[in-house]
């Protein structure tokens, strides 16, 4: 009999061909936690399943549905298999959760699953005569580690299956482009970074200092685990850069990985990644993304297909996107993981990773480093004190974090660019009256509430802005463009703005004022003034404040960097002082011992319970009780009205993300109470206009009902 895996209209793909095909790849991708030839198994088990009678008929027409991947698993499993009896019983629907002995059949889990009593399949035995062979465990792992070797073993074998099937499915015609090799993209930043070889004022002149070490450390430094402490305004994106694709080069590294916290700022370095090595190199992953605004359709087709399984020499994506994938039962999530192996991590403003899932981020970075021959960079102004969390990972304990900058301690010295004020209370009312006799000056607060408060109490002059995610990324982003050009030209320009200006988004004020809350943010909202030293630093005064407004989410942080502020006066811009800061805040914390402040969501003993999907469902960075809310303008209306015909594709959802914002549960419903929501399908939801009263202003964004904000704004 012909037994068949695969039909593409005449063409048939044999059972075997796709088993040793999708083996084959198992076993490439593999190398990168030496289980090769374990995976190499798993990909030869995955589709046995398909040698039963059910499934030859279900393929040929049978509308009966029947279980291909059950089978699989049951042979691993009597063959002492776990990570492969996991994978491939997950192999289309997601790694269930182990259950336990007594669950039945149909309870979902994966002992459930082993007892469920399969038609013949017997047959692939005769096609695969030379099966049994060696494939060893991973060896002196807990249950923790191999949980994370079962992800990896699962990543290897859904992106094997897919590639094989694509590959048949397309008639050999999909080709998929992984780039330039380091070498090249190392060429081609030494050529972009020439320019810069006479520097022409001392600020450059230490940017070349930094980016010297960050190259000579990626020549000659060996370790899996760094840190990269870098003064806001140093550089460090092309620094850093250069230390991942030297380094790169020098240990036989595949791709380099940035990890940066927000979508609000991944698009600046990717564009500066893109000037510097080209379009086709670097691939974006994550929500607001739109391939077709940056290349051309055919290059498009290949970033969009590159994304799927991170095969680009350089992947620029979010922590969200990068933790929560490491943390997924799913096929699609998990697709990608097995290319992080052999790969220079660099995780941007490494203080942002939230504390309630800091021990298991910690724990995957460590597991990266140790078990999958990549290597994690800590990048940061702000270096949180991680090195005593990945020491408890590590057996002995004895590992160390490597700076790869040579005295940083000089460094902030030098770079010092501003003056730092702790002014007390300042009430609402002067504030506004304070940031009204600045022509340019930055204010940072808590809360959007906040402010869009203090905004409010400004005079309507022109050169007032308001930011915060109340706007749509795409107004967001065209405001801070026009901040830009305005202190570039040296107009009026005041800001008012959330914590969402303070990493990575380059601007420049003479003047800040930062509401009190961590070191870590203060010193971030730091590096918006006098960013590129036009001035004295004794005359570029970061103001910080107390206020009545209180976050509660901020109050242990607020606590922490009083006590800074307690011993260090004023001179917080200096990395004893935010060592402090971090050792404050983390004893603040952990006051029971027990870490169960860094990982609030047991991440850590569902994973050693092989709890796969109940780890996924709960490893959210992002709080769940939001909903996204469309705003129809001029330029989304289109994919609004397609929205309403219901033709959905990805495209479509990429494209709207750009028009979206998401807003709690009680504001949704606020506007909902007002009319201003159409359902769209009981899962879409678009801002409209109800009886002329608009509920979205082009100088604040969303305005949500009864929040006293917004009144006479409407210009």
């Amino acid at each position: 009999m012909n037994y068949i895996a695969h039909k593409q209209e005449n063409e048939r793909q044999s059972i075997i061909a796709h088993l040793t095909g999708t083996a084959k790849l198992c076993h490439e991708f593999a190398k990168g936690i030496q289980m090769s030839d374990y995976a190499y198994l798993t990909g030869l088990l995955h589709d046995i399943g398909k040698y039963s009678e059910a499934f030859q008929r279900r393929i040929n027409g049978s509308s009966i549905r029947t279980d291909h991947s059950t089978a699989g698993a049951k042979e691993a499993l009597l063959r002492q298999k776990l990570a492969a009896a996991f994978a491939i019983a997950g192999h289309h629907g997601g790694i269930p959760d182990c259950g336990y002995k007594t669950d039945c059949e149909d309870s979902g889990t994966f002992f459930g699953r082993m007892k469920k009593v399969l038609e013949d399949y017997s047959d692939w035995k005769s096609e695969q005569k030379n099966f049994e062979f060696s494939a060893d465990e991973p060896a002196n792992v807990d249950n923790f580690i191999y949980s994370f070797y079962v992800r990896m073993i699962f990543s290897c074998l859904v992106d094997a299956d897919f590639l094989d099937t694509e590959l048949f499915m397309s008639g050999g015609k999909i080709k998929r482009y992984s780039g330039e090799n380091i070498t090249q993209l190392l060429n081609k930043l030494e050529q972009y970074t020439s320019k810069w070889n006479t520097p022409d004022n001392e600020l450059n002149m230490l940017r070349n200092q930094i980016r010297r070490d960050c190259i000579e450390s990626g020549i000659n430094k060996k370790e899996n685990i760094f840190s990269l402490t870098v003064p806001t305004g140093g550089g460090k994106t092309i620094s850093s850069l250069a230390f991942a694709l030297n380094y790169a080069k020098k240990n036989q590294k595949k791709r380099v990985i940035y990890v940066i916290p927000y979508t609000s700022i991944i698009e600046q370095n990717a564009e500066v990644f893109r000037d510097v090595l080209g379009n086709s190199n670097v691939i974006e992953h994550h929500s607001n993304i739109d391939y077709k605004s940056f290349y051309d359709e055919n290059n498009a087709t290949q970033a969009m297909l590159a994304c799927e399984n991170w095969d680009a020499p350089v992947i620029v994506t979010t922590a969200v996107q990068f933790f929560e994938s490491v943390y997924s039962n799913k096929p699609s999530d998990c697709r990608k993981l097995h290319n992080i192996t052999d790969s220079v991590i660099i995780f941007d403003e490494a203080q942002m990773i939230p504390i309630d899932y800091l021990y298991p981020c910690i724990s995957a970075m460590w597991f990266l480093a140790d078990k999958c021959n990549s290597s994690v960079v800590l990048c940061t102004a702000t270096q949180p004190c991680l090195e005593p969390y990945f020491k408890m990972c590590s057996k002995d304990g004895s590992l160390k974090i490597q700076e790869i900058c040579r005295d940083t301690e000089q460094l902030f010295c030098k770079l010092k660019r501003t003056t730092f004020s702790y002014d007390g209370k300042i009430e609402d009312d002067e504030l506004a009256a304070r940031i009204s006799e600045h022509n340019q000056v930055l204010c940072i607060l808590n809360s959007k509430n906040h402010t869009e408060s203090i905004y409010s109490m400004l005079n309507n002059d022109d050169g007032n802005f308001c930011l915060t995610t109340h706007m749509y990324p795409e107004h967001r982003k065209k405001k801070i463009n026009e901040i830009r050009q305005r202190l570039k030209d040296n107009k009026i320009c005041r800001v008012i703005s959330t914590s969402l200006i303070e990493a990575g988004v380059d601007v420049d004020f003479p003047t800040v004022y930062r509401a009190i809350a961590g070191i870590d943010s203060i010193l971030q909202a730091g590096g918006r003034c006098n960013r590129e030293n036009h001035n004295p630093a004794s005359e570029s005064i970061v103001h910080i404040f107390d206020t009545d407004i209180v976050v509660d989410s901020q109050k242990v942080n607020v606590s922490a960097a009083k006590t800074v502020l307690k011993k260090f006066g004023n001179d917080i811009d200096n990395p004893k002082a935010v060592s402090l800061y971090f050792e404050t805040l983390y004893y603040y914390l952990n006051s029971s011992k027990d870490f169960s402040a860094f990982d609030r969501k047991q991440i850590i003993k569902y994973s050693k319970n092989f709890e796969f999907e109940k780890v996924s469902e709960a490893f959210k960075m992002i709080d769940n009780n939001t909903r996204s809310i469309y705003i129809n303008t001029d330029e989304s209306s289109d994919y609004i009205t397609m929205l309403r015909k219901k033709e959905y594709s990805r495209e479509l959802f990429q494209k709207l993300q750009r028009y979206s914002v998401n807003i709690y549960e009680y504001e949704f419903n606020k506007l909902y109470d007002n009319g201003a929501i159409e359902t769209i399908d009981d899962s879409f939801y678009v801002l409209v206009k109800i009886n002329s009263i608009e509920f979205y202003n082009k100088d604040i964004g969303l305005i949500i009902p009864d929040s006293n904000i917004g009144q006479g704004l409407f210009h």
